[in-house]
């Protein structure tokens, strides 16, 4: 067998980001065979302008000059879940069982203790994933179904409805939108309204959501925008004018056919008046019109949040592909590596560290989270 080396990614202008570059697509590709080929500006974002809070390292792997394979880590400081870190591990097909994945692990399991990580999330949509998961010791602890909404299929008419209707059955309430980074006046107000997720279920996922401050949120949407996602915003007001939920959808400048629902919440105070549906549908509207090459919208929903799925799947999503998400200890993760024969690796650069083990490419999110509406 020939050694595989491993090399730390430390600039996007570097042959080993094109490199790892060339890895990501290949293994988005196979979840996502008719999608656009994902941008590799888009990966260059998520590693090298992430929020302060966020650590994020990534490492490749060649053998004779080849790239088998990619590893990103990403921690999310937030006070309350600093120890749990997430792994993607990405390996193509055809270099599968050759140690690949195993020998990506090992610095990226170095750098996760670094940081002071004990527990490794990972989540996977294929056999192979979840097998290499289980091999290093970790547990299923949720299942997530990644949906996809096809917007020729729309029911314009139905959509229109929960949008006309609205008033009767919210009345005083109104919504409030617009398109890219939240503006300064309208940001308190969302980190507000997006307190609703925190009581969004997490399973057997040791992982407690936490809720954010204006400050933050604008740093992740800047985030968003680095990756090349113009986010499509709208907040609804409660009568007294305070936050009632919020709802927002990432439109890509680089692939335009394809967009992203992030989250979408209504706080418990203000539940029972489809808020969801009026939030929902207005915003589709929103970025359609923002963006008529808008043809695709994926959604990820934890299958234990039947309300979350139910508005969705009225809407239109359909199942896509399903998720498995795992978790364990990094010192068990350690000692399963050991009982594995793996290739040589060449040395990497010490540094900070980052945050999911998915083998092969999972959605690249802030944080493992519930899922979204």
């Amino acid at each position: 067998m020939t050694d595989v080396t491993i090399t730390e990614v430390t600039d996007p202008r570097s042959p080993e980001f094109a490199a790892l570059a060339e890895v990501w697509a290949a293994g988005e590709a196979e979840i996502n065979p008719g999608d656009p080929p994902f941008p590799a500006d888009e990966l260059a974002g998520q590693l090298f302008a992430s929020p302060a809070e966020f650590t994020d390292r990534a490492w490749v792997a060649t053998r004779d000059g080849e790239p088998v394979g990619g590893a990103l880590i990403e921690q999310e400081r937030d006070g309350v879940n600093d120890d749990q870190v997430e792994l993607y591990v990405v390996v193509p097909p055809l270099h599968r069982r050759a140690g690949v994945a195993a020998a990506l692990v090992v610095p990226a399991l170095d750098a996760v203790e670094a940081l002071g990580g004990r527990s490794v999330i990972g989540g996977t949509p294929t056999p192979a994933g979840a097998a290499f998961c289980q091999a290093l010791g970790l547990t299923s602890r949720q299942e997530e179904r990644c949906s996809r909404l096809q917007l020729a299929d729309v029911d314009d008419a139905q959509q229109a409805s929960w949008i006309d209707e609205a008033p009767a059955r919210a009345p005083g309430y109104r919504l409030e939108s617009w398109v890219g980074v939240v503006p300064d006046a309208w940001a308190e107000p969302l980190a507000v309204a997006l307190d609703a997720m925190t009581d969004a279920p997490v399973d057997d996922l040791d992982w407690d959501i936490q809720p954010v401050s204006a400050t933050q949120r604008q740093g992740y949407e800047r985030w968003f925008a680095a990756r090349g996602y113009d986010p499509v915003t709208t907040l609804a007001l409660a009568p007294d004018g305070s936050p009632a939920g919020m709802t927002q959808l990432l439109v890509s400048r680089h692939r335009p056919e394809l967009g992203q629902q992030d989250d979408t919440g209504v706080l418990a105070a203000h539940r029972g008046h489809a808020l969801g549906r009026w939030l929902k549908a207005a915003n589709l509207r929103l970025a359609r019109e923002r963006e008529p090459r808008l043809a695709v919208v994926e959604t990820y929903n934890a299958e234990s949040n039947p309300w979350m799925l139910a508005i969705n799947v009225a809407m239109g999503f359909r199942p896509h592909v399903t998720y498995r998400w795992f978790q364990g200890s990094v010192v068990g993760a350690r000692a399963a590596l050991g009982r594995r024969p793996t290739p040589t690796s060449a040395p990497t650069s010490s540094g900070s560290a980052s945050t999911r083990i998915t083998t092969t490419q999972g959605h690249l999110a802030s944080g493992p989270g519930p899922g979204r509406l």
